[in-house]
C-alpha cells in the first residue's frame, strides 16, 4: 500500500505570496496517513512541527499582543517566485528589449534617410555640372577611355592565362603607370 508514490495531486492557486491556512482536521488526516505508512517518523514530524509553530507563535505574540489561536499552527510566509511572476518578469524584460531594438531601428532608418538625402543632393549637383559641361561643348560620352590599349592588353593576357595571372604582372604595371600619368595630367590641367 505505501510502496509507491501517490498519483493524486493538490494544486492551490494563490494570487498573493502569503500563507495558505489549513484546518487542524486536515493536519490530523495527513499525519494519520503518514502514521499508517511510517508510524515513528510521522509522530516525530508532527510533534516537531507543532512545537516549532508554537515557539514561533509565542515569540511573535510577545512582540505584538495578539491572542493565540489555541491548537492551530501559525505558518510564516515563504517568499517564493510563482510561475506567473516569473512569466510577467520575462515578458517585461522582453518588452524592454523589444523597445530598445525598435528605437535602434528607428535611429538607423533616420540616419540612412539623412545619408540618402545627402547622396541625392550630391548626385543632382554632379548631374547639373555634367549638363553645364555639355552646354560648353564637352560631352561625357564623347571622351575616350584613358589607357584603352593597355587595358585591352591586360584583359587579353588574363584570358590567355587564366590560371597563370602572374605572367600578366608587367602589363598590369604598365596599365597602372598609364592611369597614374593620366590622373596627374588631369589634375595639372585644373
Amino acid at each position: 500500500m505505501g510502496s509507491g508514490q501517490s498519483a493524486r495531486k493538490l494544486t492551490i492557486n494563490n494570487e498573493e505570496i502569503d500563507v495558505i491556512e489549513i484546518s487542524e482536521s486536515v493536519v490530523e488526516r495527513l499525519t494519520q496517513k503518514m502514521n499508517e505508512e511510517k508510524p515513528n517518523v510521522a509522530n516525530e514530524v508532527r510533534s516537531a512541527t507543532l512545537t516549532d509553530s508554537k515557539k514561533t507563535a509565542s515569540s511573535q505574540l510577545s512582540q505584538s499582543d495578539i491572542p493565540v489561536n489555541a491548537g492551530y499552527p501559525i505558518y510564516q510566509p515563504q517568499l517564493t517566485l510563482t510561475a506567473l511572476q516569473i512569466q510577467q518578469q520575462k515578458e517585461k524584460e522582453f518588452r524592454n528589449q523589444d523597445n530598445y531594438w525598435q528605437k535602434r531601428l528607428q535611429d538607423l532608418e533616420q540616419k540612412h534617410s539623412e545619408i540618402n538625402n545627402i547622396i541625392n543632393a550630391e548626385y543632382k549637383k554632379a548631374a547639373e555640372q555634367l549638363n553645364a559641361n555639355d552646354k560648353d561643348g564637352i560631352n561625357a560620352q564623347d571622351t575616350i577611355q584613358p589607357c584603352k590599349s593597355n587595358s585591352d592588353k591586360v584583359f587579353k593576357c588574363y584570358q590567355d592565362y587564366p590560371k597563370e595571372i602572374l605572367n600578366c604582372s608587367s602589363l598590369v604595371e604598365e596599365f597602372s603607370n598609364c592611369v597614374d600619368q593620366r590622373r596627374a595630367q588631369v589634375i595639372a590641367a585644373r
